[in-house]
């Protein structure tokens, strides 16, 4: 067989798995074993942002009920806000290489 031909058949091997691979992936999309990328990071945001929301008003709540000084209180929000600082950018970081 020719070099021309041996690349030729190892191209058309390559595109016959690329092939398979897709209708494979989109079998599991329909059938719900694969989730969207975008949707993915969409309920990370979400729920990330829920869970800041909580964590950001506990200091004060914990401060209403005696249970915090007002100096306690803010030192927990800066440990909180560096926390989930820290967390974003390692969530950030999961995400795909920015273009």
């Amino acid at each position: 067989m020719s070099d021309h031909t041996e690349r030729f058949n190892a191209a058309r091997a390559d595109k016959e798995r690329s092939l398979a691979d897709l209708r494979r992936m989109e079998v599991d999309t329909n059938a719900g074993r694969l989730i969207p990328a975008a949707e993915v990071e969409e309920a990370i945001a979400t729920a990330f942002a829920r869970i800041a929301q909580k964590l950001h008003g506990m200091p004060d709540d914990l401060e209403r009920r005696g249970l915090l000084t007002p100096e306690q209180a803010e030192q927990a929000e800066r440990i909180i806000h560096d926390t989930m600082d820290g967390i974003a950018d390692q969530l950030e970081q999961l995400g795909p290489e920015k273009r």
